[in-house]
């Protein structure tokens, strides 16, 4: 009796735990899909992220430079070039965006706007003209996008100059301290010469260039020389090789090359002095331009040198 009461309490406790077990293993097994299920747990989202991690936002550069490219000075309706570039954080360009270009809000200027795309480097230009200003003042000008809803800006600034645009240098090696200042001097030194005895012409090359206020050089200028006086002598300017005269100019055209810079030959006769004499003459030079911020207006620029022809006596 005792041994069948034994078995049917192990027979109902078995009952039991396999009841139990199997209710947990399925609760357990919908838990483990869930967990697990790729589809639930992708985020909900349109964010570009960069390989670091980032998240990705766009920068805007601006600026503006005369023709040259390098000078932010510029005179009254001169060109200048506005340049925009439109990268994102890690530094890829940003091609086929809109931007526009015009005066800052807080620019005394205005400039109308204008829009160009960026190219396949990121950059969108233009070019605008300067106000024509009544005195010498800076321009604010300013760019503008929206790259994917993010708004992007940028600012730079130039000075528009009034005043003297070119500046005439006369190439010396000479310094303001040797005794005659800036001036060249050309001595030719003779022996023994008998009076009477024919006279020579002395030739000095004189270069010059001409500059703009930023020290950048003015190309393809038509410069006028001139003899302005001479004392001691007749000093003209030898004409040119394709030159249709012979006879002795004082008044010549030179045309600046691609670095600014000129040349003309000033002749000075010299009488043959006695022997232990010398003879001098100082010579004055004048040259002529146009100002490049106004081609009404002339600039002018002065230079001269002292000639001497000397007669020793033979030892």
């Amino acid at each position: 009796m005792k041994r069948l009461q034994r078995l049917v309490s192990f027979w109902f406790m078995l009952v039991l735990t396999l009841a139990g077990c199997s209710g947990s293993g399925s609760d357990a097994n919908s838990t483990v899909k869930d967990q697990f299920n790729s589809a639930s747990n992708t985020p909900n989202t349109t964010e570009v992220t960069t390989s670091t991690g980032s998240v990705l936002s766009y920068n805007l550069t601006l600026t503006t430079t005369d023709t040259t490219g390098k000078s932010t000075t510029v005179g009254p309706k001169s060109t200048v070039i506005a340049t925009a570039t439109l990268k994102d954080t890690d530094g890829n360009a940003v091609a086929n965006q809109l931007i526009t270009f015009k005066s800052d809000p807080a620019s005394p200027q205005t400039i109308d706007a204008q829009t160009a795309a960026t190219d396949s480097n990121g950059k969108a230009l233009i070019f605008l003209t300067a106000p024509d200003t009544p005195s010498s003042t800076d321009v604010i000008l300013a760019a503008s996008t929206v790259v994917k809803t993010q708004p992007v800006s940028a600012i730079s600034i130039f000075k528009v100059l009034r005043g003297s645009g070119n500046v005439i240098n006369f190439i010396t090696t000479k310094t303001p301290t040797d005794p005659d200042g800036t001036l060249n001097t050309i001595a030719v030194v003779v022996e023994g010469q008998p009076s009477p005895s024919p006279g020579k012409i002395l030739l000095q090359l004189v270069p010059f260039e001409i500059m703009d206020l930023n020290n950048n050089a003015r190309s393809n200028i038509v410069v006028t020389v001139t003899i302005y006086s001479s004392i001691g002598c007749d000093a003209f300017i030898e004409p040119t090789g394709d030159s249709l005269v012979s006879e002795q100019l004082y008044t010549q055209t030179v045309t600046t090359d691609d670095s600014g810079r000129g040349i003309f030959n000033v002749g000075v006769p010299l009488a043959m002095p006695p022997m232990g004499g010398v003879n001098a003459c100082s010579v004055v030079y004048k040259a002529e331009g146009p100002d490049f911020l106004d081609e009404q207006l002339k600039i002018y620029s002065y230079g001269g040198f002292i000639a001497s022809l000397e007669n020793k006596i033979p030892k």
